[in-house]
């Protein structure tokens, strides 16, 4: 393949990933997790207010603060949800790239853009890269951290062991699936014994103690009690209530936790398990309680889905064959990365016994593209590869494209995507005009941690149809906007991709899926 048709393949695949991420910024979700960590990040750019934690995790144990440092920086530039998530959509392409790279350095050409293709169209990895939350900062370090293994054991670069330690650390203090990550690095290391400078090994640790440095203080003066629950959560000792079958809330659509795996470990190549962000929005099955479809609405479906599961099926026989030929090499073979960095967490997870979600599999990004790259050097008719690779990634686009069409008609979904965030910024606008003074304080009183419950401006529905303080986005994205110069009195917000059951009655506005009623006092 000529330099020229190469540059201009990646342009195109690039294009293609830059379209599906930039693209649809008014379907973004935002929550409350997200609105959490603007305010942290917020806080430090108006008042200098660093932050000592981060998000809850899953398991109850506050993670460090890193992810919120990194947003600090984006929203100095400009407060806006969209601009921020625009930051993190362009990091997303930078790891597409970063693929490219590895695939054609360490694998060949036809690696390096396959690998390239199958990761800028993945559902999971576009979703995955654009909104305001932890999860979504893994995918670019994970990318980073498998160049830097590269780098040491075949690019012979002894110094590059400094990234091998301080990026799996960091992925450790954006989320706590990292600590998988930090055993595959590890293992990979320890097996294959590349030369390495251990000064850099050690200012790498030092790097990423320093910036642990204010998380480490707030454990010492709390007792250490993250570091006490992280300890009970694993051994399978968490304690979740499962029905046979069921993978997502039959009322809320939130997702379940579970501990398959190797489902897991398959589905986030694509789009497998598109109920973990849609609920029981997916399908009737994942809808039992007739939730979705007693509003009269469709469920999702796409055709291009079974094309996706023919690519996964792709990816194992491709597993297969780069374990033949890293067994071959005794497990010496730059395939050997590519097999321990799947197997590795997946055994994590399974000693461990912990209840995992899929966006805990970000970390094994971008492995199922290389992987399929690095499988395809083989072939002999590169006409023939690009065919294939052409046709499995205009089928990610396909569902990316119905996926888009789904939530945009429904403004969202009763899972945890929720309503888009068009809508919710534009009913935040409404509310910030008419509510006056008082709805802002009781904004600003909820952010602060010392809500008002005893006559709250604005209150929502829950999934049961029953008040309670709105969540977290909603006095964020108020905050937002200038102070009306209204007096609403008490307004309650029905959010249709939330609560399970809807009023009858006509609604003074409507915003997409959220409805505003106006009660006079």
């Amino acid at each position: 393949m000529s330099k020229r048709i190469e540059w201009v393949l990646l342009a195109l695949i690039l294009a293609v990933g830059a379209r599906l991420r930039f693209s649809h910024l008014d379907l973004l979700e935002f929550q409350g997790d997200e609105a959490y960590a603007a305010n942290l990040a917020l806080d430090f750019v108006k008042h200098g207010k660093l932050p000592t934690a981060g998000l809850m995790s899953s398991v109850g144990v506050t993670n460090p603060p890193l992810f919120i440092y990194l947003l600090i920086p984006m929203f100095a530039i400009n407060s806006s949800p969209v601009f921020v998530s625009g930051c993190i959509a362009l990091l997303g392409l930078s790891a597409v790239a970063m693929t490219w790279h590895i695939g054609r350095k360490y694998y060949g050409t036809m690696a390096g853009l396959v690998a390239a293709a199958f990761f800028a169209v993945s559902p999971w990895a576009v979703i995955y890269s654009r909104k305001i939350w932890a999860q979504d900062f893994v995918p670019v370090f994970a990318t980073a951290t498998i160049w830097a293994v590269h780098a040491v054991v075949f690019g012979k670069k002894p110094k590059a062991v400094f990234w091998c330690v301080l990026l799996p650390l960091c992925v450790v203090q954006i989320h706590f699936s990292g600590l998988a990550l930090t055993a595959a690095v590890m293992a990979i290391l320890a097996w294959l014994r590349p030369k390495m400078d251990w000064r850099f090994a050690v200012a790498g640790l030092a790097a990423v103690t320093v910036v642990m440095l204010p998380y480490l203080q707030l454990q010492n003066a709390t007792g250490w009690a993250d570091f006490k629950q992280a300890r009970q959560a694993m051994g399978g000792n968490q304690q979740w209530e499962q029905l046979n079958g069921v993978t997502t809330h039959p009322i809320t659509g939130y997702r379940l936790p579970s501990r398959e795996y190797l489902s897991y470990a398959l589905a986030i190549m694509n789009a497998g398990r598109i109920e973990d962000v849609l609920g029981i929005a997916a399908g009737k099955e994942f809808d039992r309680a007739n939730v979705w479809a007693a509003h009269g609405r469709k469920y999702f479906e796409s055709p291009a889905d079974w094309i996706l599961l023919a690519q996964r099926v792709a990816f194992v026989a491709a597993l297969v064959w780069l374990t033949v030929l890293a067994v071959k090499s005794r497990m010496r073979s730059a395939e050997a990365i590519l097999v321990l960095w799947l197997v590795v967490p997946v055994a994590v997870f399974f000693v461990t016994g912990l209840w995992t979600y899929l966006t805990y599999f970000a970390i094994l990004f971008p492995v199922h593209f290389l992987a399929c790259g690095a499988a395809t050097q083989n072939i002999k008719k590169p006409v023939v590869v690009l065919a294939v690779a052409g046709v499995l990634a205009a089928a990610n686009v396909w569902y990316m494209l119905d996926y888009y069409r789904f939530v945009g008609a429904s403004g969202g979904a009763q899972g945890t995507f929720g309503t888009a965030l068009g809508h919710k910024i534009e009913a935040a606008k409404f509310l910030a005009e008419r509510g006056g003074v008082k709805l802002r304080a009781d904004s600003d009183a909820q952010l602060a941690g010392k809500p008002n419950v005893q006559s709250p401006a604005l209150v929502e529905l829950n999934h049961e149809g029953k008040p309670e303080l709105p969540q977290l986005e909603w006095p964020w994205l108020i905050t937002q906007q200038p102070v009306g110069a209204g007096e609403l009195g008490t307004v309650v917000l029905l959010d249709g991709n939330r609560a399970a059951a809807m009023p009858a009655q006509k609604p003074d506005t409507n915003f997409g899926p959220i409805k505003l009623y106006f009660v006079k006092q």
